[in-house]
């Protein structure tokens, strides 16, 4: 399942961009709504933002640009609770911890935040296969990719 463009980029200041998640993000249960904010010119980071705070705000990245081997299945009872999208519909993104030396960085591809597009609704999903690793380096001798 390949990501796709998150379409027009969301901001806080409009209702109309907001991705709603009904189980909030893990460690974020109890925030629901957010918009995803685009950081750089590559449309390859993103920063995944409470919709009325500026906290969290997690970095979220484009996890098949760095890793082209990524594919990610979901279950089938987490695509009913997106509302049973078509793939084409989907973007699927990473939760990034960047660290202070870059080498240091991880990506999270156990547990990838899907978002279907059209439905502006989320879900934040732990996939079956077990060797997607929580803290994948992001870096590996000056360059992305997997350990």
């Amino acid at each position: 399942m390949k990501s796709t463009s998150a379409g027009a980029e969301p901001n806080a200041g409009n209702q109309k961009n907001i991705i709603r998640f009904e189980d909030g993000i893990y460690g974020f249960e109890s925030v629901k709504e957010f918009v995803l904010l685009q950081q750089d010119e590559t449309q390859a980071i993103w920063s995944l933002q409470a919709a009325d705070s500026p906290y969290p705000s997690l970095i979220v990245i484009d996890p098949f640009l760095i890793f082209p081997d990524y594919g990610p299945v979901l279950s089938p009872a987490d695509l009913e609770h997106l509302g049973n999208p078509r793939k084409e519909d989907l973007c699927i993104l990473a939760v990034a911890v960047i660290k202070r030396e870059l080498k240091d960085s991880v990506v999270n591809l156990k547990s990838p935040v899907v978002i279907n597009v059209p439905g502006k609704t989320g879900r934040q999903v732990i996939l079956e296969d077990s060797s997607y690793p929580i803290r994948c380096k992001l870096f590996r001798s000056g360059t992305a990719g997997r350990d």
